[in-house]
């Protein structure tokens, strides 16, 4: 709910902002459109700011080809439309609203990969620091890189005595679950993959199988002591001696603030 209350804390800062843009020139249309274009020409301030006054997110103005030269044609090509429909809001209300769509699809995209991706790196190093494994003595490193063997970053790197295994953590709901199936075929055999939860009816179980890769369920499980066993499994140097939940409890207070950045010690 913390992130939730960010998101939404910087959602309004841009509806402020593109509200103000929308009343400027109150009675002078013609004045307005010249005005947004030059803003969108521009492209100064806030840097999605111009994708946003064409209606678009940034990417999908590059996925649709777009130069920037085009942009004040795409807005122009906006306004004329929405004058053209039928409806009970007036024209720049419309204008105002897809703003804030294409604003508001940014913002919680953006949101979304930032703070996941940090948390997903804090819960690693968490979790394999627990139980016994050290950075500094480079057990395991974070923040893989792409590669010829494996085409995605990786969360993390745990070092076997034959080689590596890759760990991915996934905080992913129910309504994302093909997210799960998308990371299980990057982590190659024996690694691990701790995600949040899954809907009854997926088949992700049994991919993970196939593809020999430990899933480990975070919500109403034990996911530490789980971890730990699948790495004592392939012969990793971690704690002899099970975890209880009180045991990871008190770990975790132990720790210093700096595990949990999800930035410290990222391998190039």
């Amino acid at each position: 709910m913390f992130f939730e209350d960010v998101t939404r804390r910087r959602l309004i800062d841009a509806y402020v902002e593109l509200a103000e843009i929308a009343r400027r020139h109150p009675t002078d249309d013609d004045s307005w459109r010249s005005e947004v274009k030059a803003l969108i020409r521009d492209g100064s301030g806030q840097a999605p700011l111009r994708y946003w006054l064409i209606g678009l997110a940034r990417k999908t103005a590059q996925n649709m080809g777009l130069r920037v030269a085009d942009y004040p044609v795409v807005f122009d090509q906006m306004v004329d439309e929405i004058r053209e429909m039928p409806a009970n809001l007036a024209m720049r209300e419309t204008v105002l609203l897809m703003w804030a769509g294409a604003a508001t699809l940014t913002i919680r995209g953006s949101q979304k990969a930032r703070i996941g991706k940090a948390l997903e790196k804090a819960i690693a190093r968490a979790a394999l620091t627990i139980i016994g494994l050290s950075e500094a003595e480079e057990a395991f490193r974070l923040n893989i890189r792409a590669d010829r063997e494996v085409e995605r970053e990786t969360d993390a790197e745990v070092y076997t005595r034959r080689g590596a295994v890759r760990i991915e953590v996934g905080l992913i709901g129910v309504g994302n679950s093909e997210v799960i199936g998308d990371k299980i075929n990057r982590i190659g055999p024996h690694g691990a993959l701790l995600f949040d939860i899954l809907p009854e009816q997926s088949n992700v179980w049994g991919s993970a199988e196939t593809a020999q890769v430990k899933l480990i369920q975070m919500r109403h499980c034990h996911p530490v002591e789980e971890l730990r066993c699948h790495l004592l499994g392939l012969e990793v140097q971690v704690r002899p001696e099970p975890l209880t939940p009180e045991d990871v409890e008190a770990r975790i207070s132990d720790l210093p603030l700096a595990v949990f950045s999800g930035l410290q010690g990222d391998a190039p």
